[in-house]
This record gives structure tokens, sequence and C-alpha cells, in this order.
């Protein structure tokens, strides 16, 4: 018995596309752990050097003109990648078509953005940043490419590619603090990021023999990708404005010193935000394959899936909870010492976060696709109105408070969706 699960796990390893498979996504999880590192130091070092207030800035306006940086790629990267699988020997239509798409929606997320920044926002600082970075919108159309790799199953070019910006960008973040410039030359750099993203992705593209030129836009192909992929970006959007808005309205009502202590917190939160995709990715293909041995079998993994994804986050958070005091003053300086006690109440709301994860892989499973887009939308709704009432009542707590309990939405949306896969299984 031994010996044939030996042969059965050599033949495994041996497989061309379990070694395929192994080595893209090993790629992918070593990118991004090398990117968040760095990120993570790298940024707490320019919120010590920066301090509240500018740190503040700097995070408001990358809030503020996320939020309409959902819009720019009309939500087409998943079709995109799905139609190269499917159809390889149309890749440059594809491609072509995909950029073009994407070129439109950078220039609408641009004029959006450009028109609620002047109408919203009064300091001009703020204002000019907020359409510089918009700009980047339209730059990332050529991040076609990337979706062309991953879809490949060539996920080390676009890592490659992902460890020259995070480097090159790093080391300019550092000289720029070294030279003693300002927020708008740290600004800048973040802008230029996208820039040297474009210009690794394209010589990759053509070092291995492709040429863009070939590229050709077919505007049926768009509009049929259009047509499926508007409720993906809707997702995305909603997605967005539900982890974002809160530093948002916390510039709008309290200022931007506030958002830089809330964005130190939130800083830390995010550390271990990049675990549950990887969690998820990789269990869940087992937990959808027990549906064919017996739905108690299925039912008894999605359990434990579950109970994962809630223990894990706690597990890392109490010491967290723990060491706050020392881990703020340590990595961002006394002078955000408030963001202790708010990345103590801010913090707990990764378990929502995980288990919305899992939430909505168990929901894609199960083929609840408009229900993932309502919850989203149930989640953003019930934080933007929290943030009005409680902000202005009881401050930065009030931001954290309504993240945690906003969070909570789609995790609790299980009980009812549960209901409903049972009563469909008795049908």
């Amino acid at each position: 018995m031994t010996k044939n699960w030996r042969e059965k796990i050599k033949n495994i390893f041996n497989h061309y596309g379990f070694r395929r498979y192994l080595k893209n996504t090993s790629w992918m999880f070593f990118g991004q752990v090398f990117s968040l590192v760095v990120a993570f130091f790298v940024g707490a070092r320019i919120a010590r050097y920066l301090g509240p207030e500018n740190y503040g800035v700097l995070n408001y306006v990358l809030s503020f003109a996320g939020i309409f940086g959902t819009i720019a790629s009309l939500g087409v990267d998943n079709i995109l990648s799905r139609e190269i699988i499917s159809y390889p020997e149309k890749k440059d239509k594809l491609l072509g078509t995909g950029f073009g798409i994407k070129i439109f929606g950078g220039f609408l997320a641009f004029i959006l953005s450009t028109v609620f920044v002047l109408i919203f926002e009064q300091q001009a600082l703020i204002r000019l940043l907020v359409i510089l970075y918009s700009l980047v919108y339209i730059l990332q159309a050529i991040n076609v490419i990337g979706t062309f790799f991953q879809a490949e199953v060539k996920a080390k070019y676009n890592v490659k590619v992902q460890l020259w910006v995070t480097s090159i960008s790093a080391v300019l973040k550092l000289l720029v603090m070294f030279l003693g410039g300002g927020v708008l030359w740290i600004f800048l750099i973040y802008i230029f990021d996208f820039i040297w993203q474009g210009i690794g992705l394209i010589w990759i593209y053509k070092r291995i023999g492709f040429k863009i030129s070939y590229w050709k836009y077919d505007s049926s192909l768009a509009i049929k990708i259009l047509k499926n992929s508007w409720p993906l970006m809707l997702t995305a959007a909603v997605s967005y404005i539900y982890f974002k808005i809160d530093q948002v309205m916390v510039g709008n009502m309290l200022g931007n010193r506030e958002v830089g202590w809330y964005a130190a917190a939130v800083k830390i939160a995010e550390v271990s935000y990049f675990l549950p995709g990887i969690i998820c990715a990789s269990l869940f293909p087992a937990i959808v394959n027990a549906k064919k041995i017996g739905i108690d079998f299925y039912n008894r993994r999605l359990r434990n899936f579950y109970l994962l994804m809630a223990i894990t986050p706690i597990l890392i958070n109490i010491p967290i909870m723990i060491l706050a005091r020392p881990i703020i003053i340590v990595l961002f300086g006394p002078d955000y010492s408030p963001s202790i006690e708010i990345l103590k109440i801010y913090i707990w709301s990764s378990i929502g976060l995980f288990l919305g994860w899992a939430v909505q892989y168990h929901l894609t499973s199960e083929n609840f696709i408009k229900t993932i887009f309502i919850t989203n939308l149930l989640a953003m709704i019930t934080n933007v109105v929290l943030n009005i009432f409680l902000i202005p009542r009881i401050g930065l707590y009030g931001a954290a408070f309504a993240t945690l309990i906003s969070y909570s939405i789609l995790p609790l949306s299980v009980l009812v969706i549960k209901m409903k896969i049972f009563k469909k299984q008795e049908v």
C-alpha cells in the first residue's frame, strides 16, 4: 500500500502539467511576497519621513484616484484570459481588442477622476496629485501582455517585471528621502512605477518573439467581451470602494493628518491580506472535487475550510494586538502613536476578510455569481453609512468600527446562501 502511494505521488510530481502549474504558482507566490515585504518596509520608512500630515495626503490621493481605477480595465482581464486559453490562435486579435478597450477605459477613468476631484476637493495639491495619478490608467492598457502571460501559465515573466519595478521603485524612494525630496517627488515615483512596468512587459514580449505590430482591434469582438465583462467591472468597483472608502471619508471629514494615522494602522493590518487568496486557490479545488464523492463529504470539507479561514487571522491578530505599541512606534515613529488604538480595532476586520474570500469562492462554485455582487454592494453601502454616522461622533475609531462591521457582511451572508443551496439540492 505504501509503495503504491509512493508511486502515485512520484507520478504526480513527474507529471508535466503538475510541474508546470507548480512552477507557475511558485513564481507568483515569490513575486507577491517579495513585493509585499519591500513595499511594507519602504512604505513604513516613507511614513516616518513624511509625517502623518503628508503621509495622509499620499494615502488619500491613492484611495481617491483608485476608486475610478476599477473602471479603467472595464473588467476585461478575466474574460480576455479565458478567451486566450480557449482560442490561442486568435491571440493577436484578442490582445489588440483588449488593448483598445482598456485605452478607452483608461481615458474614461481619467476623465471621471478629474471631474470628481475638481468638484469635491478644494486643496490644490490634492487636485494636482489625483489628476497626475489618474493618467496611469491610460498607461495600464499595456497590461494586456501580463494577462497573456498569465493565460499561458508563464507567470515568471510577470514576476520578473514585478521584481524589477519593485526594486527600482524602492531605490528611487529611498534616494528621494536621502536627498530631502517632498511628497510630490515620492508621489511621482508611484506614477513612474507604471511606466517601468509597461516598458518591462513590452521588452519581454518582444524578446520571446512576439510583435505588438501584429495586434488587431475588432469592434464586434470588443462588444462581445464587454457584454461579458461589465458585471465583473461593477463587482470590482464595488469591492474597491468597500475596501478604500474609509480613508477617503476620513480625509473629507477629519483631515490629512488623521488619514496618515489611520493609514499606518491599515498598513499593519494588510500584511496578512495576501494569505486568503493563496489558501483559497490552493485548497478550494479539492473541496469542489469532494462533491463528486458525496454531499456529506463536501459539506464536511467546507466546514473545515471555513474553520481554517476563521482561525488563521485570529492566530495572526493576537500577537499583533499585544505588540501594537512597539510595532507602530518602531516602524512609524512616535508621531503615529494615535494609530495604536486604531490598529487594535481594525486588525480584527481581517477575520471578515478571510471568511469573505472563502464565501466568494464558495458562491462561485455554486454559481451564485449575482449574489457575490449583491453582498459586496450591501457591504459597501453598510461601510459608507456607518462611516457617515460614526466618524463625526467618535472619529477614527468610528472608521475602524465601520470597517470591522461591514467586513462581516459577506461571512454572514453564508447563512442565507447555505439555505438557498440546500433548497436547490432538495429540488
